[in-house]
């Protein structure tokens, strides 16, 4: 146990204790004691630390205390703790000299705090006793506790893990044999061609009926062409529903993806795949223990309980209705030996790994098939998506990468502070392996089975999704690393408070910094919310986002429909222009406007807008992440511009901490300044037009004509530019007010820096010279004039 503490926290006074929070060793409780002002009258000058038993039974343990950058104490042999009810049997461990105050006080003020750390070992004679056995999780508790040199140091353990993990015996994710190949081939053919045959033969109606229908009654071809693709489009995205639940295991994954892809498909298949996030169809009990067994036992990991058989060995008990089903793998309850702790296990279906590459290769297939099939200009997109799936789904089979995810998740959490408000799991290295991952349990809801109707829960789980969406976020832009799968079925509501929670780490992305880059570039640029920064921007791009059109509206409508939780860009995106896309994906996917090509690290980014877009959808909120991380990614492009300067990074990082008072003079600057043209120009005009009129009336000479015409439009203009710069000054007096006193300010400290130094203000005659230079008209600032010397005399 670690515990971090202000020196001004604890209570002083003789006896006067202060505890820490209970910890655990084995299945029994112990508490810190810490007497800063001494255990009694001739040591006050000592601080007294003590480790004491909070539980029910009798315990043999030997325990030890520790205060960071300073002494150590440990027992030298067990020490018999009993409950405090036992006042004849009951003892603590420690001693009451642990640290002299002064020493203590010098420690505080070199660290900023206290870190204690108190460990006990209960003796094994004790634990079998009991029959017990020892079991603590790796991470549990230990991580809340860290210092940051802690955290870096576990962090570089992990990476060393991941890069031997790259170098492991895989998994077996080798091709299933030939003849189950064919078979999975089949039966997805024929499930998928009497789709596209249907969509082949709608495709030629829909072209007779434009030719014999469209010119005669325009308004009438229209409705009648809508409705055929949405009946065709419903009937479709329930059969395809089927088809994916039917197939199972990676279809399952690929039906959540593709529930996201809000801008490539049709809303009713979107509408449909979202019932992919709710549980799946269980497994039996008896096929999911076997593979629990075999993915323990049979990888060598070493049972608790030697003197048992089968899941015994490992648990005290496992429930057999499971928890949750998910896409590659099934979620079962179980106790653990010992302390008795709810376990959540995790164990991968048997046959997924052998149709992984059959399945991945149907998918490709069957996606660009129907892209082509309605006509969508995206095969550079769908290419981009499908090669991250081929690249991240075998990685999901292996859950030791899962596990490191989930330790790398929580050292960054705590480091930048949100551990506190976001739980997630802690993972159970003894009881793991690449096809089981033992986790302990997070008691609540997932987003999707909360009660939405009532309008405290429903404000509650809005808050919750932010504050998983700002963690996200700060993983993201300080780490290079986050959680790329937050759709509603992996956030959960715990307790009456709905704190939230993070589930499934399976699918995790990390970015290098010029990926990075991309991903600030974007989200800086779309909260900008201007379509004039923005399509510079992308035709500044040097072709990393390409567009089947030239409008900027629709470009920025795609932007945000592919890298904002809000499609409406907070309101930035015209209704009409997202209208438009909707109803050409819905009806006309030849003529929608579409992102041709995108970098391959915005496929997941996108991936986390679409699925946090979903979780806002489902409590009817609409959120923008891009407002949300604004600011974390200006900080993150700041950091990468520094060590590496970039054109536009540099142009971006101009814009202010809320850009939105900028933005909107530089998009009605072009407008103002034409019209203030127009303006002066006519006023010019007339005022010429009244002085030509005046003179002529007077009967003086068309020279002297000219002349007061020309000297009295020049006057004018002269009086125009001065109102408007009048009208600058008023509009940006604070921070011209602001600027000046700072100059002010700066001057009045070098003259006194001068002054101490012993420098002497120049005179007048020494500065007149350069001021006759700035002003030649002012007499004042005339240089003086020598005397005439009188040549010598001889």
């Amino acid at each position: 146990m670690k515990w971090r503490v202000l020196l001004g926290e604890l209570r002083k006074g003789l006896k006067v204790k202060t505890s820490s929070e209970p910890f655990q060793a084995g299945p029994h409780d112990f508490v810190l004691d810490v007497c800063v002002d001494g255990w009694d009258q001739d040591d006050k000058e000592y601080c007294a630390c003590y480790v004491r038993y909070v539980g029910r039974k009798k315990v043999l343990a030997r325990a030890s205390i520790a205060v960071a950058n300073g002494p150590t104490w440990r027992a030298e042999d067990d020490t018999l703790f009993a409950p405090v009810a036992d006042v004849t049997a009951r003892t603590r461990a420690g001693t009451k000299r642990f640290v002299r105050r002064e020493k203590l006080d010098a420690i505080c003020d070199a660290a900023g705090y206290l870190t204690f750390s108190a460990t006990v070992d209960v003796s094994e004679a004790t634990l079998k006793k009991n029959g017990q056995v020892r079991l603590a999780p790796a991470s549990a508790g230990v991580v809340e506790l860290m210092t940051e040199d802690e955290i870096a140091a576990e962090l570089e353990k992990v990476e060393r893990e991941e890069i031997a993990g790259a170098a492991d015996q895989k998994t077996n994710v080798n091709k299933a044999a030939l003849g189950t190949q064919l078979y999975r081939n089949a039966k997805f053919t024929a499930g998928v061609v009497p789709i596209v045959m249907r969509y082949m033969k709608l495709r030629g109606k829909v072209s007779k009926m434009r030719k014999k229908v469209k010119h005669v009654d325009r308004e009438a071809y229209y409705d009648e062409r809508t409705t055929m693709w949405d009946e065709e489009h419903e009937k479709a995205a329930a059969e395809i529903r089927k088809l994916f639940s039917k197939m199972g295991g990676l279809y399952n994954k690929l039906a959540q993806d593709w529930a996201t892809r809000d801008g490539l498909l049709p809303q009713a298949w979107v509408d449909e795949l979202k019932g992919s996030f709710e549980a799946m169809p269980p497994r039996p009990w008896p096929v999911m223990k076997k593979s629990l067994l075999e993915g323990l036992e049979g990888e060598g990991v070493p049972p608790v309980r030697g003197d048992l058989s089968g899941l015994d060995r490992y648990f005290k008990h496992v429930d057999e209705k499971p928890l949750a089903a998910a896409s590659i793998g099934q979620v079962h309850l179980a106790n653990a030996h010992g302390s008795g702790d709810r376990l959540v296990v995790k164990a991968i279906y048997p046959e997924i790994r052998r149709y992984l590459v059959a399945d991945l290769a149907n998918a490709r297939r069957a996606a660009q098939q129907i892209t082509k099939l309605m006509d969508i200009p995206v095969k550079g997109t769908i290419d981009s998506i499908m090669d991250e799936q081929v690249d991240s789904f075998p990685r999901e089979l292996d859950l030791r990468i899962e596990a490191r995810h989930l330790r790398k998740s929580r050292l960054f959490f705590h480091r930048h502070g949100i551990a506190s408000k976001i739980a997630i799991p802690v993972v159970v290295d003894e009881l793991s392996s690449s096809s089981v991952l033992t986790q302990t349990f997070l008691p609540g809801k997932t987003l999707s089975s909360v009660d939405r109707d009532d309008p405290a829960v429903k404000a509650k789980a809005v808050q919750a999704v932010v504050d998983i969406a700002m963690g996200i976020g700060m993983t993201m832009f300080r780490e290079r690393f986050f959680h790329s799968d937050p759709h509603p079925g992996n956030i959960m509501l715990l307790g009456d408070a709905c704190k939230p929670g993070l589930i499934d780490f399976g699918q995790c992305t990390g970015l290098t910094k010029e990926q990075l880059r991309t991903v600030c570039h974007v989200v800086i640029l779309l909260r900008t919310r201007s379509p004039s920064l923005i399509d510079k921007a992308l035709a500044m791009g040097d072709g990393d986002f390409e567009f089947n059109t030239d409008d900027p509206e629709l470009k920025m409508a795609l932007m945000y429909y592919f890298f904002d939780s809000s499609t409406t860009g907070s309101g930035a995106v015209r209704p009409e222009a997202m209208e438009f896309l909707k109803d050409a994906i819905q009806h006309n996917p030849a003529i929608m406007p579409v992102l041709t090509d995108t970098p391959r690290e915005m496929i997941f980014y996108g991936r986390v807008c679409g699925t946090l877009r979903k979780s806002f959808e489902l409590l009817d909120a609409d959120v923008s992440v891009i407002s949300l991380w604004y600011l974390e990614a200006k900080k993150a492009l700041r950091a990468i511009n520094r060590a590496a300067p970039d054109n536009v990074s540099s142009a971006l990082l101009l814009l202010p901490d809320d850009p939105d008072g900028l933005v909107y003079i530089v998009e009605r600057l072009p407008t103002w300044t034409t019209n203030a043209i127009k303006a002066a120009s006519s006023f010019g005009d007339k005022i010429a037009e009244l002085a030509g009129e005046t003179a002529a009336s007077r009967a003086v000479p068309e020279a002297f004509v000219a002349a007061d015409v020309q000297r009295i439009v020049g006057l004018q203009r002269k009086l125009f530019a001065a109102s408007v710069l009048l009208a600058g000054v008023y509009l940006f007096a604070e921070p011209l007010v602001r600027g000046f006193a700072a100059l002010v300010g700066a001057a009045c400290f070098g003259f006194v820096a001068a002054a101490a130094a012993g420098a002497k203000p120049p005179s007048l005659s020494k500065i007149k010279g350069p001021l006759h230079l700035l002003f030649p008209d002012q007499a004042l600032f005339a240089p003086p004039k020598k005397d005439a010397v009188a040549p010598p005399s001889f």
